[in-house]
């Protein structure tokens, strides 16, 4: 069995995070150009599971459609609910001989850090850190086209080169949509971006 993961991110939610960073940056001298490093660093949050937050999950199982968790973000413990859902719903499945994503590494570490920091107990294959490369189940498609780390390439070139249909928007863009309420959207765009995954790795692997 192979999981097809993605994940959408987004700055962290919480008022003291945020109080944080603007105590870090704050410069009486400067107060402007402080609070503009301060909302800098903020926005740089959705990057780490340290302070970002999840916003969606979509994974699939070999060819079925992808299943799509999205967050409620009226309720406070949103995240944690979808952290719970997704371990769940990876309970009720045989464990994957394979877990693929695109740059593997973020979501693999974003998913366990967040369950740490929700206290969610995560499958083994989410929440082990100490897995020897040789042994791990995570194929990353970015790695798969160049083990160069410095060579990163986006899903959508790599669908694009590799005659793998989907449409993409900048990802840059999630956490703007989902402030005006468009969190449906970017789970739609979590699910493509499986379906997209699941391409490129069939036809990197030559199933496709």
């Amino acid at each position: 069995m192979i999981l097809f993961i993605d994940s959408e991110t987004i700055p962290s939610l919480r008022p003291d995070v945020y109080a944080y960073l603007a105590a870090k940056h704050y410069d009486h001298g400067d107060v402007e150009k402080a609070a503009k490093k301060a909302a800098d660093e903020h926005g740089k949050t959705s990057l780490s599971g340290l302070f970002g937050e999840l916003a969606v999950i979509s994974f699939a199982v070999d060819d079925a459609e992808p299943v799509t968790l999205v967050r409620d973000l009226a309720n406070v413990g949103g995240e944690r609910a979808v952290l719970v859902d997704f371990t769940e719903r990876l309970s009720k499945l045989n464990p994957p001989t394979k877990i693929v994503a695109h740059n593997a590494d973020f979501d693999r570490h974003m998913i366990r850090q967040r369950g740490i920091v929700q206290s969610v107990r995560l499958p083994p294959a989410f929440a082990a850190t100490d897995v020897k490369p040789w042994e791990s189940r995570w194929v990353c498609t970015m790695a798969l086209w160049t083990d160069d780390r410095r060579g990163r390439v986006g899903l959508d070139a790599l669908c694009l080169a590799l005659g793998v249909p989907g449409k993409f928007f900048d990802s840059s863009l999630v956490a703007e949509m989902v402030r005006a309420g468009r969190i449906e959207e970017v789970a739609a765009h979590c699910a493509n971006d499986v379906r997209c995954l699941r391409g490129v790795y069939q036809r990197m692997t030559g199933v496709l």
